[in-house]
């Protein structure tokens, strides 16, 4: 008998063999999300483990809050978060563009100015940093993404030929109209 033909034999055996015994019930399957796209900027996405990533110091915050009121405002914050991403995906695909980039003296003097302007040393703010449940990593990529956006929102205006200082509601409507016109080129979908 060749080698092939015994072992046919056998797995016939075999399975004729399990299959006369009892029978194994199997616990039912459970899907669990790891993880999934929850945003596409042109070609990068944004997934479900980033988001909640940046969520979870905000969820620490609305922990306090009673359960009707907290799944409301958690799926609003989850909306706003996701915008907030989308933005500065496109913030910083527009930095590239434009060859601009925040170093890491520039996020130093951020730190030590916003410090200085809470009258605290810049240990003792990355203490209360820390304490708010934010990474100092966390925190100095977001004074990163804050200053790429001051950046790219100077530039804009230069080239509208703006100058002189502006008010906080003037700022935020140029902010809205460069992102306006940022998002007219860029494929943008969100799947939250």
């Amino acid at each position: 008998m060749s080698p092939a033909r015994i072992t046919t034999t056998f797995l016939l055996a075999f399975g004729a063999m399990v299959a006369g015994s009892t029978p194994v019930r199997a616990e039912p399957v459970r899907r669990v999300v790891v993880d999934r796209i929850v945003a596409v900027v042109d070609r990068e996405v944004i997934t479900l483990v980033e988001l909640r990533r940046r969520a979870a110091p905000l969820l620490r915050k609305l922990a306090s809050v009673d359960e009707a009121s907290r799944t409301m405002a958690e799926t609003h914050m989850y909306r706003d978060l996701v915008n907030q991403m989308v933005e500065e995906r496109l913030i910083a695909r527009r930095a590239r563009m434009s060859s601009i980039v925040v170093t890491a003296s520039e996020i130093d003097a951020a730190l030590d100015s916003l410090a200085q302007a809470n009258h605290l040393s810049r240990e003792a703010l990355l203490v209360e940093v820390r304490a708010a449940g934010v990474s100092e990593a966390d925190y100095r990529d977001d004074l990163r993404r804050q200053l790429l956006l001051f950046k790219c929102l100077r530039l804009h205006l230069a080239g509208k030929k703006v100058s002189g200082e502006m008010n906080d509601a003037q700022m935020q409507e140029a902010s809205r109209a460069m992102m306006e016109e940022i998002k007219r080129d860029v494929f943008v979908e969100v799947r939250l």
